[in-house]
């Protein structure tokens, strides 16, 4: 029997289809805007291709996934956090419109922080800027760590757009200009792992695909930093793992800050 995760972002939503013998595909596609309307025939495209096939769903655009089954992405990302890297318990999520930070205990969400106070801690922050400068982001890489020479001041992304604007017109090189946008995410991260005891984070959601991402984070963060070959899609691996009832897990604490 196939299960089969969905998680629905707000920029990219990623599949994972598994059976008993484990993961089969991962996939990912841009998240549509009529949801409603495509998740609906998404899912009958998905069980027609995997019969008997039990769907579950996560993420922002979850409630457009029709009759499917639910669980929240937190619960999600512990799942799949500890299937694909159960020696780390922590983990740093930077999605398109917040930062998560989750700690779990053999895949039991424990606690949870989520920072939604600027897009400028989130990757669509990161997605504007690669626009700006029609790059994406398999083109970018960082594995030439260096501190950026005129750190971005302003931790409002509308503000900090403006910068982007400027540094363009002073032929600041576009590598320059996004390992600031990065530095900028990061360190705003950093202020939510202040609020966790952990020995080594394990990255998740899009950034984790940059090359030399794992050695940057690990330079603006000032701790290890762990990226796995599936660490992009850990929320929909989670799903494919979970019993698909909502709610919140015993134990969870955390909140919005």
């Amino acid at each position: 029997m196939y299960r089969i995760g969905m998680d629905i972002g707000s920029s990219y939503t990623k599949y994972c289809v598994r059976d008993e013998a484990g993961i089969c595909s991962l996939f990912s596609e841009k998240t549509p805007v009529r949801q409603k309307e495509y998740f609906e025939k998404k899912r009958e495209e998905l069980s027609g291709r995997y019969k008997a096939a039990e769907v579950i769903s996560c993420g922002y655009g979850r409630k457009n996934a029709g009759g499917m089954k639910k669980i929240s992405e937190l619960t999600a990302l512990a799942y799949g956090g500890y299937d694909q890297c159960p020696e780390v318990g922590t983990i740093l999520d930077i999605g398109g419109q917040d930062t998560k930070v989750i700690t779990h205990k053999e895949g039991k969400l424990s606690k949870f922080f989520v920072n939604e106070r600027c897009a400028a801690g989130s990757g669509m922050f990161l997605s504007g800027a690669l626009h700006m400068q029609n790059m994406d982001y398999e083109s970018l890489d960082v594995s030439q760590l260096k501190k950026p020479s005129v750190p971005l001041s302003s931790v409002c992304a509308v503000f900090a757009q403006s910068e982007i604007v400027n540094r363009i017109a002073d032929n600041v090189p576009p590598r320059e200009i996004l390992q600031g946008v990065l530095w900028q995410i990061l360190t705003q991260a950093k202020a939510l792992l202040g609020k966790v005891d952990f020995d080594e984070i394990l990255l998740s959601g899009g950034i984790s695909r940059i090359k030399g991402m794992k050695e940057f984070a690990e330079h603006v963060l000032e701790r290890k930093c762990r990226v796995v070959e599936n660490s992009a899609y850990l929320s929909a691996i989670g799903c494919t793992l979970a019993d698909g009832k909502a709610g919140r897990e015993p134990g969870m604490c955390g909140g919005i800050v």
